[in-house]
């Protein structure tokens, strides 16, 4: 086999993160993705004839938009002969979309595609597991929460953990203080807040309008989570899933969010063709294993592996983002990386300021991370995150312009 082909990244968008009953609470995933992909199209002025394949992440599936990476493709204007796969890989699903479609276009499969990652979990469904064929004639019938559902390792002991829960692990693990967990939510807040008040956002954050009955549309254009936040409020919440001896509270996880991301992927011959400018390359990508117990481990046992295929170390990479699923998981990356640096880390803010949709999330700091390599003029650039079930996922990317 000859060898394999340059993947570059060409457009970079996402929506503005909603909270949970927010702006986009009124919008349903597929119509987030196509939201997405539609803005991503106008913004590289490239033909929706010329998209070959589409892959979107997304976790709290239901069945009203089956197949979401071929239905919103469609529905921003790309032709029905092209197709799409939708990925579930828990938080990873959006990076792991990416993925796919990079190994496509690395193979020769395809020369230009889009991908990226999507979640409302305002609009997951609550279910009804008895079964259509149990033959309950009579009494009650309960329903279960998919949004909680998504949340908990049903895997670990009788009845599962919630990943908050698993994350208590981890602090006891890596002795992870309370006031470590703390000043990561503080600057993730004031990095975030900072980032916006910068316009850093402002040329890739794509404004949605929500239609009304009555007078204009609501504009939704900025990340609705961070928020100005003190060492005293943050001190004062209680811990939530350990009330007794805990450390992670409301406040120094990540919130429960709407948003979706998208990036264009061609090769860089293809790109010459077309008059594409490439934004960064995704030089490397890469999953490890890791106990589901210590879920969180793997955001930042991913890195070692990652940094080796390209054979860089921790001091070569100029901006890191480490998903805040939990304060705690970025603090145990603290302890575990030896020379990682809190003045290259999250410093656009991430899970616990900007927010942490569950299936977009990996998309979203891929697209955060193409703008923020080319906005402080560096060079090198890593996301990571951890994974439910016990996954660690990331990316290298490479500023080309």
């Amino acid at each position: 086999m000859s060898e394999f082909k340059k993947v570059v990244i060409v457009g970079a968008v996402r929506t503005p993160i909603g909270s949970l009953g927010g702006g986009l609470a009124s919008l349903q995933a597929r119509e987030l993705a196509t939201h997405a992909i539609k803005a991503l199209l106008d913004a590289t002025k490239v033909d929706p004839s010329l998209v070959q394949y589409t892959c979107m992440g997304w976790v709290m599936q239901d069945p009203r938009s089956p197949n979401i990476a071929k239905t919103a493709a469609e529905s921003a204007g790309v032709p029905p002969t092209s197709p799409g796969t939708t990925f579930h890989e828990n938080c990873a699903s959006g990076g792991a979309a990416i993925h796919s479609l990079a190994r496509r276009l690395m193979l020769g499969e395809v020369s230009l595609g889009v991908a990226g990652g999507v979640e409302s979990m305002s609009n997951v469904p609550r279910y009804l597991f008895s079964g259509r064929f149990k033959g309950q004639v009579f009494g009650d019938l309960s329903l279960v929460d998919g949004l909680f559902g998504a949340l908990t390792d049903t895997n670990v002991g009788k009845k599962g953990e919630l990943m908050g829960l698993l994350t208590e692990r981890l602090v006891e693990r890596y002795t992870v203080t309370r006031q470590e967990q703390d000043e990561i939510a503080f600057r993730s807040h004031h990095n975030a807040l900072s980032a916006w008040t910068n316009g850093y956002f402002d040329d890739y954050v794509v404004p949605v309008s929500i239609p009304h009955r009555k007078g204009e549309p609501l504009l939704v254009a900025k990340d609705e989570g961070p928020k100005p936040v003190t060492m005293e409020a943050l001190g004062a919440a209680k811990p939530y899933f350990k009330p007794e001896g805990g450390t992670i509270t409301s406040l120094n996880a990540s919130s429960l969010n709407d948003a979706a991301a998208a990036v264009m992927l061609t090769t860089e011959d293809r790109a010459k063709e077309l008059g594409l400018v490439p934004l960064a390359e995704l030089r490397a990508f890469h999953n490890v294993g890791v106990e589901r117990e210590y879920m969180g481990e793997g955001a930042f046992k991913v890195i070692p592996p990652l940094l080796e295929k390209i054979r860089i170390g921790v001091g070569d990479v100029d901006l890191f983002e480490i998903n805040e699923a939990f304060a705690a998981v970025v603090a145990g990356a603290y302890h575990f990386i030896e020379g990682l640096a809190v003045d290259k880390t999250n410093l656009w803010g991430s899970g616990i300021s900007l927010g942490h949709p569950v299936g977009c999330t990996g998309a979203r700091q891929i697209v955060d991370m193409v703008h923020q390599l080319r906005k402080r003029d560096k060079s090198v650039g890593v996301t990571t995150r951890c994974v439910g079930g016990g996954i660690g996922s990331g990316e290298v990317l490479i500023r080309m312009n």
